[in-house]
């Protein structure tokens, strides 16, 4: 622990520090309250793309058998919803334009949906995006917090 009580950052968390950020991302902030909220890194659209389709097995459109436009989003949605029915709290991270609050209850389930995602994945990209959400859950717990993700376009002061 640094002489403030926080600990230290990781080399993981260095990393993803380090990325380029931008617009189209979600910032990774600490609900607790204090003024130095953010985390730093961002989880970024693709990152919720490798996530969900190559991690978690969402269908991508264009593998979707259909003769009309109708038929495939039918067919998306009851299969992205039988997908995401084991992952409703990463489930609300399906949109980057959209603010996602998790509670300091929820962390530890945030942190197994993680767990769960990076065991049935080989996938480079969404095993690092699992990671990120997991660090920063693990952050949030440490302080019996919870998450707030804020689109990076947003005017919102979660983001310094």
């Amino acid at each position: 622990m640094s002489e403030n009580g926080e600990s230290p950052i990781s080399d993981l968390e260095r990393e993803f520090i380090d990325e380029q950020k931008g617009e189209g991302a979600l910032s990774l902030n600490i609900s607790d309250g204090s003024e130095k909220s953010y985390l730093g890194y961002d989880l970024n659209l693709e990152d919720v793309e490798a996530l969900y389709f190559d991690g978690i097995g969402v269908p991508r459109w264009e593998s979707l058998e259909g003769t009309t436009v109708e038929q495939k989003t039918a067919l998306y949605w009851e299969r992205f919803n039988d997908r995401m029915d084991k992952y409703p709290l990463i489930g609300r991270t399906r949109d980057t334009d959209e603010k996602v609050e998790y509670t300091s209850d929820e962390m530890p389930s945030l942190s197994l949906e993680c767990e769960q995602v990076s065991s049935g994945t080989s996938n480079a990209k969404a095993l690092r995006a699992a990671q990120k959400i997991s660090l920063a859950a693990e952050r949030a717990a440490s302080k019996q917090a919870g998450l707030v993700l804020t689109p990076t376009q947003s005017l919102d002061p979660w983001r310094a």
